[in-house]
């Protein structure tokens, strides 16, 4: 089934990380920006939040139909048409700074962002074996950080040299090299599809799918894990300039320290969860390990952040936060292509991200309400930890069952339906 050579699984895993690196570029270039609308644009810190959140809830809307459009077209077809649809709508934010026409063209990126995950899961499940996912899922996911940290300071420069219609034009017209790249790339693996057809039949649907407890626990704790990764992603840059009273210019520098660090833990945390699979722990207990520790440890030290008087103590600890949570992200989004059957694992993993969205697209609105009614980031970083910890770990911990083996209908009988490990 995974016939295929390193050096194109090599090549995939480059074009699977540089996806999620343009995605992230195309998000955080308006949380970049986004306070000059609130300083000259008149826009309060609650209605970007609500800029942010549209984002986040048309992602969201757009990953329920993702998952089975990827595994009805394939990802050949699927993954460039996400990228094409979200470049053009991030290059067209250039030519407004009006709230409605934004809100549209954000829900457009949102829209175009969909088809990403469930098509990069795909490609993982058809050329890697288990004991090599993690590593790949790490990687593929510390491109959003690489994404963050690369388009943090691009967009403060380009925003500094070009102004805001060029901002948005270079960060979304590089998705267009992308494509190309893309097709002279990929090959539709149809030594893996050939198996797949031939995989036993598991007699589970994308319609059957939420009769399954471990469906539900990633799902939820899907949710705590994107509330606090979108605290982060959405706010960081605003936290250092509303918060810290940094220039953008600065916070361009400063910005990109978190996701650096985060962007080797996310890689970090596969190798280490892989590792520890080679040497024969069971799938279960490796992946609900670093979930709820990665997410405990951020939970802490997001507290800790939110107390902290110092700046350079503060960016500390929530840099600590970023790289704890990172330590988890290969796990939590290995759980769904370990389990599920080949016909489905973008359903499974669409359902995931969407059930995490519902929660985490709320982030970015509740953030900057928060940030209204107090007046500064001290209670926003708690409720962002609390969260956190009641549906990232609680939900994982709690409500995951085994990973050792795909769903099956046998599974719903009884006693037998998903052992917690």
């Amino acid at each position: 089934m995974h016939l295929v050579s390193r050096s194109y699984q090599y090549q995939l895993v480059v074009l699977l990380a540089s996806s999620q690196a343009l995605a992230y570029i195309s998000r955080v270039n308006l949380s970049v920006v986004g306070p000059t609308l609130i300083k000259s644009g008149h826009f309060t810190p609650a209605a970007l939040g609500l800029l942010f959140s549209i984002f986040n809830w048309s992602f969201t809307v757009a990953l329920l139909a993702s998952g089975p459009f990827a595994d009805k077209v394939r990802a050949r077809i699927a993954f460039p048409l996400g990228v094409g649809l979200w470049s053009l709508g991030t290059m067209l934010c250039g030519l407004t700074m009006q709230f409605v026409p934004l809100a549209f063209l954000r829900g457009l990126v949102g829209i175009g962002e969909g088809p990403m995950i469930p098509s990069g899961a795909q490609v993982i499940r058809e050329n890697f074996p288990k004991e090599q996912r993690a590593t790949i899922v790490g990687t593929f996911f510390s491109g959003n950080k690489i994404g963050l940290m690369v388009g943090i300071p691009l967009s403060s420069a380009v925003y500094v040299y070009a102004g805001w219609i060029g901002t948005f034009l270079i960060t979304g017209g590089i998705g267009l090299l992308w494509i190309v790249w893309w097709f002279a790339v990929y090959r539709t693996n149809t030594t893996a599809m050939v198996a797949s057809a031939g995989h036993p039949p598991s007699g589970i649907r994308w319609s059957t799918l939420l009769r399954y407890r471990t469906t539900w626990g990633i799902m939820l704790g899907q949710a705590g894990y994107l509330y606090i990764y979108y605290v982060f992603a959405t706010w960081l840059p605003g936290y250092l300039v509303l918060q810290r009273h940094m220039s953008i210019q600065t916070t361009g520098l400063v910005g990109i320290i978190p996701f650096l660090v985060g962007a080797i833990c996310v890689v970090l945390g596969g190798w280490a969860g892989d590792h520890l699979i080679r040497k024969g722990c069971r799938v279960t207990r490796v992946r609900k390990g670093f979930a709820v520790g990665g997410l405990l440890a951020a939970t802490i030290f997001t507290v800790l952040g939110a107390y902290a008087q110092d700046t350079t103590l503060a960016i500390a600890l929530l840099t600590s936060a970023v790289g704890a949570m990172s330590l988890a992200t290969a796990s939590v989004n290995s759980m769904p292509i370990d389990v599920a059957p080949p016909n489905i694992v973008s359903s499974l993993v669409s359902l995931q991200n969407f059930g995490g969205n519902v929660g985490g697209s709320f982030a970015p609105i509740i953030t900057g309400l928060l940030i209204s009614a107090s007046g500064n980031f001290a209670v926003p970083l708690l409720v962002t930890a609390g969260v956190a910890l009641v549906f990232g770990c609680g939900s994982f911990g709690l409500i995951v069952g085994s990973l050792d083996r795909e769903l099956s209908l046998s599974m719903l009988d009884g006693s037998k339906q998903d052992r917690a490990g």
